[in-house]
């Protein structure tokens, strides 16, 4: 008995003395463990990988060189996502999970949550942190209490300007839908104490003194050539200018066991040290000088053409253009022609250019005459990089963004595509239909370019812009192209089609001039030259340099107050002291060859 007591107790002791060993050993790995710095946001934030000459980065991706190694860095942002869409992220589960005592988070979102059109991303700038539906209510309360509940540190952030190439406008300093995001920001950190980074001024600042000569070179390109500049998202070289200056903010900021981890040594980045571009870039072999098509004559301001994998070469009898003069245009993929795949697109599409250098709006009614339920058919709007004419070619896998279906033979278990894309060769969508398609029936299509990419919407289905915010200048970088589409045995008659370029509609008899690329207005002096010499070209109402019909409707939209900026000195044609009515009126008389006096 005495022996079994015995060995009893040695074996509890060993059992209590491996245990004391093992969770020693945890302890002491769980001291061990570097706190966190936990980065939230939107593309402006996020990392990328792109085949740019000045690749994509966003500033979340280059913290880590302005700290002193104390934290670990973990950039969980996101492009296109809002404060809101974000909580349906993997991501948002491996913050919330993943946050702890001594951690830091850094909340960069804002450009997403403008999305009015978008319902699961849109937030409103009105309303305090108490607010349902508000901007600073989703940021409180997903992730600021988050924060502090978890033992961790929130620190907020402004969005970053959009770049402009002339004068700032509201929606650069994003301020739109009735108030201000940064601002939201700024009053929810002093009601509530909670750290704020102004990154909306510290860039602006930065912006106002570099001039938009210099600014360039924050931000990417798509191609070698300055015109294919992204002003939304930055290069290397701006995330670790924006990294520096938020790291800077925080440190000036006095945060308890965070500022004193800012490097003490850091130096601002210099567009000759930190300014890389892409090794692996090849300039892209194009002639955008396009010839007519075999397949139909052009049908108003609409160019027919077929080109990628079309199964052989495209000819009338497979491939049908066709229009009747009064507004419809009937689209037929006969016989297999065409498909959009993983590997390869093929369509058949009636198109228009687009300046990349403007702001464009493609509408359409579609009426599906016949379809084959395949997951390669596709119908609806389409804006691409690129174009060819009459080319039977399955390496043609360009960038595009469509508001089309896709991947119809999976509607009956609701896995039919609401809006695609490709990108750097990847064909991608913007989420699932909600309703599937039926023979006989018109849908709304809708294709609109904005400052930071594209918004697509096809019939009832939710309007698609996260993901699509890439520029289509990788190829063409003075070129977008963009039209009616459809592929592998799909008729579709598209009525009611209307092209408008910076608010004016496109006609034959102003295609000309309206799709002819011209180059941004030169930067003026900075804002150090204290008596800059203005130019005086009566009627140039956006300084373009020359008079055309969009000066005459900027004026009318600047009277409507809209978000648009004029030249007061060139807008003011009769000399009266104002700007009004009439001064448009005289601009459109003298386009019109009628001798108006100046």
């Amino acid at each position: 008995m005495k022996r079994r007591i015995f060995s009893l107790l040695f074996v509890a002791i060993f059992i209590v003395t491996s245990l004391s060993g093992l969770l020693g050993g945890m302890v002491t790995k769980a001291a061990d463990a570097k706190p966190t710095i936990w980065v939230v946001g939107d593309s402006t934030v996020s990392s990328f990988t792109d085949n740019y000459y000045y690749p994509r980065y966003g500033y979340g991706t280059q913290i880590a060189n302005y700290m002193d190694g104390t934290f670990e860095v973990k950039n969980l942002a996101l492009s296109g996502r809002s404060s809101k869409s974000f909580l349906k992220e993997a991501n948002y589960k491996t913050l919330t999970d993943g946050m702890k005592q001594g951690d830091v988070l850094i909340i960069g979102f804002g450009h997403n949550d403008e999305k009015i059109e978008e319902a699961d991303r849109y937030t409103s700038p009105i309303g305090d942190y108490k607010t349902s539906g508000s901007f600073a209510n989703s940021l409180y309360e997903n992730y600021v209490k988050k924060a502090q509940a978890a033992g961790a540190t929130p620190i907020v952030c402004t969005p970053i300007v959009r770049r402009t190439e002339t004068t700032w406008d509201d929606g650069k300093l994003h301020i739109a839908n009735g108030g201000s995001y940064p601002q939201a920001i700024i009053d929810m950190g002093q009601t509530l104490s909670i750290p704020v980074v102004d990154m909306t001024s510290l860039t602006k600042e930065l912006y106002d003194k570099l001039t938009p000569a210099e600014t360039l070179y924050l931000h990417a390109w798509t191609g070698s050539k300055s015109s294919s500049v992204d002003n939304t998202h930055t290069n290397i070289y701006g995330a670790k200018y924006n990294a520096y200056m938020l790291t800077q903010a925080i440190k000036d900021l006095n945060i308890a066991g965070v500022s004193e981890h800012v490097k003490a040594d850091a130096v601002a980045p210099t567009k000759e040290n930190d300014l890389v571009s892409n090794p692996n870039y090849v300039e892209p072999e194009y002639d955008p000088n396009l010839k007519p098509s075999i397949l139909g004559d052009k049908a108003g301001i609409w160019n027919p053409t077929a080109f990628g994998d079309l199964g052989g070469a495209p000819n009338k009898t497979n491939l049908v253009l066709s229009s009747d003069g009064k507004g419809s245009y009937t689209i037929d993929a006969k016989n297999k022609g065409g498909k959009i795949g993983s590997g390869a697109d093929g369509v058949v599409m009636y198109y228009c250019r687009v300046p990349s250098n403007v702001q464009f709006t493609l509408t359409a009614k579609a009426t599906l005459e016949s379809i084959e339920i395949h997951g390669q058919s596709s119908f609806g709007l389409m804006a691409r990089d690129d174009m060819y004419i009459d080319k039977n070619d399955k390496a043609i896998k360009s960038d595009y963004v469509a508001a089309g279906v896709l991947s119809l033979d999976k509607s009956a278990e609701g896995g039919a595509l609401n809006c695609i894309k490709r990108k750097d060769g990847v064909l991608g969508n913007g989420g699932t239909m909600q309703n599937g398609v039926e023979i006989g029936n018109t849908y709304d299509l809708k294709i609109e370019s904005n400052p930071d990419g594209y918004a697509c919407t096809f019939g009832t289905e939710q309007t698609v812009t996260g993901g699509f915010d890439f520029k289509l200048t990788s190829v063409d970088s003075k070129y977008v192209y963009v039209g009616m589409y459809t592929a592998r045995k799909a008729k579709v008659i598209f009525s009611d089609v209307k092209l408008l370029i910076d608010g004016v509609e496109v006609t034959p008899e102003n295609v000309e001039e309206l799709t002819t690329y011209k180059e941004s207005p030169t930067p003026g002096p900075g804002p150090d030259d204290p008596t800059p010499t203005p130019t005086v070209l009566l009627g140039d109402v956006d300084g373009s340099g020359e008079i055309d019909v969009r000066d005459g409707v900027r004026i009318k939209q600047y009277l409507a107050q809209m978000a648009v900026e004029i030249n007061e000195t060139n807008s003011d044609v009769n000399k009266s002291g104002k700007v009004d009515s009439t001064d448009s009126v005289l601009i459109m008389k003298k386009l019109a060859g009628m001798d108006v006096g100046f």
